[in-house]
């Protein structure tokens, strides 16, 4: 459960402190993730090439890391398996399929890699992020073969070793706040269509922009994409008092949660994209969706790897997370997708 990954800056020309605390929070979430993973709340074999040391996290946080992968997880296999089953096309190795899946301020995330070990790979998967961090996933997926080893065969290095760019894969240096005129035209350059089938997933990335920008990201998928779902995991809840202490250690760490007071509680963030246009949306915190959408065998398995004595804690952390989900129109594939029930 890390803390974010966009904040807004002065517009100076260079990175701002403010910019270079939010790309240390990809260390944190990153750290979490091989936490759970080596303590066998997760599969991922593929995190630990970005953690170096690695540390033990605490139950509770390891416990709220399985939720979030598991949402987001979950949310990307359904896409993953409901375009395979609305498509009649051959699979071929490189070529793109159907589907989209673009990762907004994706740090060190290796969903990637999860889905192709899997045989879940979809058309074309893109990941953005400031070009400080790109350029060290870059380099850390050529120095490690069984990352490399998932990329297509085509993939090319650009920009200095920033991005990463192939028929199926692109790896994309930028800044979310200027989405449209630095972020869009590399989407297209790089085989983005708007014409597919494509779902958006953002961890802890709108709620650190300014909602201005955020509102402008959620606006173009609206306008450009007639087929469009995201799935977002942010902090709700900031008026309580764990809220104010949740929010006054963030800014202790230069981190502001820019678009939390906009979009406080479940309702609001889900009733943001219907406001927007899109066709349905639904929240959950991450306490409900832990007792809900966790099945009890999973949960007894979660039990016997570590003893949680700080269960009014967690719960408390959990409730002020939440994902929501929303697509633009009743269609295939979305029609199909219910990642948080």
């Amino acid at each position: 459960m890390d803390s974010g990954r966009f904040a807004e800056s002065q517009k100076t020309g260079g990175a701002s402190n403010a910019d270079h605390a939010v790309q240390g929070t990809s260390n944190d979430a990153a750290v979490s993730r091989e936490s759970a993973a080596r303590l066998g709340y997760i599969e991922d074999p593929f995190i630990g090439y970005f953690v170096r040391p690695p540390q033990r996290r605490a139950p509770l946080i390891n416990r709220g890391t399985f939720c979030r992968f598991h949402g987001v997880q979950n949310a990307m296999c359904q896409f993953a398996q409901a375009l395979n089953a609305t498509s009649s096309a051959p699979s071929l190795p490189d070529a793109a399929g159907p589907g989209q899946i673009v990762v907004l301020g994706a740090g060190f995330d290796t969903s990637y890699f999860i889905l192709e070990r899997e045989g879940l790979g979809v058309g074309r998967f893109f990941e953005i992020d400031f070009a400080e961090i790109t350029a060290k996933k870059a380099a850390t997926i050529y120095r490690h073969q069984p990352l490399k080893s998932l990329l297509p065969k085509d993939t090319k290095v650009a920009l200095g070793g920033s991005e990463l760019h192939s028929s199926r894969y692109s790896l994309i240096s930028g800044d979310l706040r200027e989405f449209r005129s630095q972020i869009v035209p590399k989407l297209v350059e790089n085989g983005f269509d708007c014409s597919q089938p494509t779902l958006f997933l953002s961890e802890c990335v709108l709620i650190y922009l300014d909602p201005q920008y955020s509102d402008e990201i959620i606006d173009w998928v609206t306008e450009a994409v007639a087929n469009a779902a995201i799935l977002t995991y942010e902090q709700i809840r900031p008026d309580d008092r764990f809220g104010q202490m949740m929010i006054e250690n963030l800014r202790a760490r230069q981190l502001e949660l820019r678009g939390l007071h906009a979009h406080p509680t479940l309702e609001s963030t889900s009733h943001r994209f219907l406001t927007r246009g899109w066709h349905a949306s639904t929240a959950i915190d991450l306490a409900d969706y832990h007792d809900r959408c966790i099945d009890d065998a999973e949960r007894a398995r979660l039990a016997s790897l570590e003893f949680l004595d700080e269960w009014e804690e967690f719960t408390l952390l959990a409730q002020h997370y939440a994902f929501t989900f929303a697509h633009s129109k009743d269609a295939e594939p979305f029609s199909m997708l219910n990642p948080l029930q």
